[in-house]
């Protein structure tokens, strides 16, 4: 039997802007885990996304 998780994804073009979206998303939750990745776009954008695991 596979457990339940809810997942949020989170995006930004600044790191602070992120790290802000986390802390709100993520405040008064059960987190399991978050994992962060740094794509950098066609336009030397850098976008930043966190993919955030919730327990149920």
């Amino acid at each position: 039997m596979s457990k339940a998780m809810k997942v949020e994804i989170v995006q930004s073009e600044s790191k602070a802007e992120l790290d802000s979206l986390i802390n709100s998303c993520i405040q008064d939750r059960d987190v399991e885990d978050i994992k962060l990745t740094a794509v950098l776009l066609s336009d030397n954008k850098v976008q930043y996304t966190a993919l955030i695991m919730l327990k149920s």
